[in-house]
């Protein structure tokens, strides 16, 4: 079965809104790495900085696996950006 692919568009920035969430939950970067690649994600630091700048795609199942972590919906990755 093939991996789906997000793709972050000029309203909302999946990459943005995985870092806001997990800045807003005091987890390190290194610590939510370590806890997917124990889930069996193949990601790594380099994988996982493109994915918080929108750099890359992000794979459906790594949005699943970040919900889980990070204890959020899945939604709250897709909120559009706010003005500021």
């Amino acid at each position: 079965m093939n991996e789906i692919k997000i793709r972050s568009d000029a309203r909302i920035s999946v990459g943005a809104n995985i870092k806001r969430i997990r800045q807003s939950k005091g987890i390190r970067a290194y610590n939510l790495i370590r806890e997917m690649q124990l889930q069996g994600l193949n990601i790594n630091k380099q994988r996982y900085y493109k994915l918080e700048h929108d750099l890359a795609n992000v794979f459906a199942s790594e949005l699943v696996a970040l919900s889980k972590l990070l204890a959020v919906d899945i939604s709250e990755f897709f909120r559009p950006e706010t003005p500021e």
